[in-house]
């Protein structure tokens, strides 16, 4: 079975575009050690599983190294999705680091505090950021190099020209990271109000994706691309779609998975997603050879832009 658990609903920083505003919805929430005792018990004679942990900010959940700790005692291949921040407590990152973690991913909107600050909202995130890396890495390289260190870039307007900026920073301070992913932009109801920063169509943001890529691929790190369909960088790029790269420490297959959202009481509330909610065009993608290959594009994206961006490689 595959977990994809929100572990709480809030975080410290206030990212212009982020799809885990639920604030509106219900009070700061954290999810019981309960629950996830629950689903560890129905599903314990699963032989496959992954636990997909992300937040609101996961680390600060106030069990999260308990959940991870569980989860990993389990059998459980273990996955974060954070902001880092909370890596800047060097103490808190040696924990951290020994709960049980197998991969930690995490956002890098920008390497200067000009444009990461004004990504995130928070005054001083980027230092905090740079420190949290610098001590994980550390941890990484001297004691626990079987963590996997995943570093994202997001394709949004205020910073996408920057990205291949990032990507050399990356090089220069962490040259052991084991992977860069680029995001698609995942539409929110807070990006409406920070529509200048952060919508970007396929077509204005391809040949910065592209540059970006090129250099990911001279410095030989490995690269992970998702909710970019492939028509939009070219065939040039198809050896990052490439399905054989499939093993659950490469390219961890999210669906099918159990939804778990913090605000949950019981497993029978968890709702059982099969599928992506991301489309494809009946026009253009059935006429293309990499369809199997390629995700689809976010549905709010498409109510916007349409699929005027997408040229089916035939």
């Amino acid at each position: 079975m595959n977990a994809f658990i929100e572990v709480n609903n809030y975080c410290e920083l206030k990212c212009r575009f982020c799809v885990a505003d639920l604030g509106y919805k219900y009070p700061s929430t954290n999810i019981s050690l309960d629950l996830i005792d629950e689903i560890i018990k129905k599903y314990k004679d699963d032989k496959m599983k992954a636990a997909f942990i992300t937040g609101g900010e996961p680390l600060l959940h106030p069990a999260i190294n308990d959940i991870v700790c569980k989860f990993a005692a389990n059998n459980y291949y273990t996955y974060i999705t954070t902001n880092g921040q909370r890596f800047s407590n060097e103490k808190f990152a040696v924990d951290f680091m020994y709960s049980g973690i197998h991969r930690i991913s995490i956002p890098v909107y920008g390497c200067c505090s000009s444009i990461y600050d004004a990504m995130t909202g928070v005054e001083g995130s980027f230092n905090a950021l740079k420190l949290g890396l610098d001590n994980i890495f550390y941890i990484k390289r001297k004691y626990a190099s079987h963590i996997k260190i995943e570093l994202r870039l997001l394709m949004a307007k205020y910073n996408i020209s920057n990205n291949k900026n990032v990507v050399e920073w990356i090089r220069e301070n962490y040259p052991d990271v084991d992977y860069l992913s680029i995001l698609g932009l995942q539409l929110s109801s807070r990006t409406n109000n920070y529509e200048h920063m952060i919508e970007i169509s396929m077509t204005e943001a391809a040949p910065y994706l592209r540059s970006c890529l090129k250099k990911i691929r001279e410095y030989g790190i490995k690269c992970i691309i998702t909710g970019i369909p492939l028509c939009v960088l070219g065939e040039e790029f198809s050896d990052y779609y490439d399905k054989k790269i499939n093993s659950i420490t490469e390219q961890v297959q999210l669906f099918p998975h159990l939804s778990i959202k913090p605000h949950l009481k019981t497993l029978a509330d968890c709702l059982y997603r099969e599928e992506s909610s991301k489309k494809k065009s009946s026009d253009v993608c059935q006429q293309c050879r990499y369809q199997i290959a390629c995700e689809g594009v976010q549905e709010r994206y498409i109510q916007k832009y349409g699929f005027d961006d997408l040229k089916a490689i035939t």
